[in-house]
């Protein structure tokens, strides 16, 4: 009876932390995973259980009827993005604890299996997403239609040399690097041949597709919700990531060191519902390379142009210039905390791509770009810049994600009593 119960407790963990472990491995927050494999463990029958995870580690320790403990530590040492696998676990999540406890463990082991062999996107599919990123976000940052056609090639040859790096499995860091050194290569070459009249618009629409957005999300979220470690951890991985995009770049720069010609972007230029088109186009091209499911395409995209559009408008209202970027966010926070509960999808699904158009990239191109050109001050200026407006998109989802968890304990306190009262 005890060789059962050890066994049984022993399948439970078993299930458990591969569900947090594909959830870690595709992008997914350190409190998410932790909350899944709780939440599993509890519903296959499990008594007691205590969780811990790290970018790197995840741990579960799960005690059965008779008192006995037993604890599974998986290291996870590859990772990429795809938020559909991490809908689709919480998706499971949430049916065990409706349903209650089950000791139907090999069934929802096949349902991993299903999960886990689910079909990606073709290449060329990633590819042209890519292209079309870099085409909608040249339009959007006020590039001409010549730009934003090189923005697309440079996009497509780009996402192609990944793909091709990527059996080496090199580092984040030297991917990121890599990234931008082709960009800013084929940019210049652009230039060179007089196609362009400057790297400026073309480096920041392409350099879209590589910025740490996702790093960025989750290192929030992990804070908000007390996980100080990971949160920080997350936080200096989208600092290592933006350093290897600048160090890629750089290089670039001193292959040409001729085309230093920055022409400033305008976004007050375009039309707010032209805008919101272009933004809503770029936020889709992210959510397929991503792997959003195709019924969630269409609402992160939503929020990714009225993010940008809200910016837009509200940019002129503050004092601050990073006040526009903290109302976005804002925006964007909100409403994807909201669809999260109406379509049962954890809310990151939709803030990822939401956000993409806030993120300064275009600050942090100028940061580079004025660094090598030797104007010390006016890169110190917008590094500053890029730093407040980032730290203004943080504040923004931050607070967002605070009141939804303050309004989802009043609910929950509000329901517990009146079920008691009933």
């Amino acid at each position: 009876m005890a060789h059962t119960e050890s066994s049984h407790i022993d399948n439970i963990l078993d299930i458990s932390v591969r569900a947090g472990t594909m959830i870690l491995q595709n992008g997914g927050e350190t409190y998410r995973c932790e909350e899944s494999m709780l939440s599993i463990a509890s519903s296959l029958g499990a008594l007691e259980s205590s969780a811990f995870v790290t970018p790197t580690v995840v741990m579960l320790s799960c005690q059965d009827s008779s008192g006995v403990s037993r604890t599974r530590i998986t290291r996870v040492t590859e990772r990429t993005i795809n938020l559909g696998v991490i809908a689709r676990i919480n998706e499971l999540s949430r049916r065990l604890v409706k349903q209650g406890r089950t000791s139907n463990l090999h069934q929802l082991g096949c349902l991993l299996d299903r999960i886990a062999r689910a079909p990606v996107h073709h290449p060329f599919g990633v590819v042209l997403a890519t292209g079309l990123s870099g085409f909608f976000f040249s339009l959007l940052f006020n590039g001409s239609p010549r730009e934003a056609l090189l923005s697309f090639v440079i996009g497509a040859l780009l996402r192609t040399s990944l793909f091709a790096v990527m059996p080496l499995g090199l580092s984040g860091f030297v991917i990121s690097a890599f990234g931008g050194l082709v960009v800013s290569l084929l940019s210049g070459l652009a230039v060179l041949v007089s196609l362009s009249p400057s790297t400026a618009n073309i480096s920041i629409a392409v350099l879209m597709s590589l910025v740490p957005g996702l790093a960025i999300v989750n290192s929030i979220r992990d804070i908000i919700a007390g996980d100080l470690v990971a949160g920080s951890a997350r936080l200096l991985e989208a600092f290592i990531i933006a350093a290897g995009l600048s160090l890629g770049a750089g290089v670039g720069l001193l292959v040409y060191p001729s085309f230093g010609v920055h022409v400033a972007m305008d976004i007050a230029a375009i039309h707010p519902l032209w805008a919101f088109v272009l933004a809503f186009c770029a936020g889709a091209s992210f959510a397929h390379f991503f792997y959003i499911s195709k019924y969630d395409i269409v609402w992160t995209s939503l929020l990714a142009g009225l993010g940008w559009i809200v910016y837009v408008l509200s940019s002129p209202l503050f004092i601050i210039p990073s006040g526009g970027y903290f109302a976005g966010a804002l925006v964007v926070g909100l409403l994807a905390e909201l669809f999260a509960v109406v379509f049962r999808k954890p809310a990151t699904v939709y803030i990822v791509s939401g956000i993409i158009p806030l993120v300064p990239g275009g600050g942090m191109y100028e940061t580079m770009l004025y660094s090598m050109m030797g104007n010390i001050q006016v890169a110190e200026f917008a590094a500053f810049r890029t730093l407040s407006a980032a730290a203004a998109i943080a504040v923004g989802i931050a607070l967002a994600s605070s009141v939804a968890r303050v309004l989802s304990r009043m609910v929950q306190n509000l329901t517990s009593r009146t079920s008691r009262t009933s």
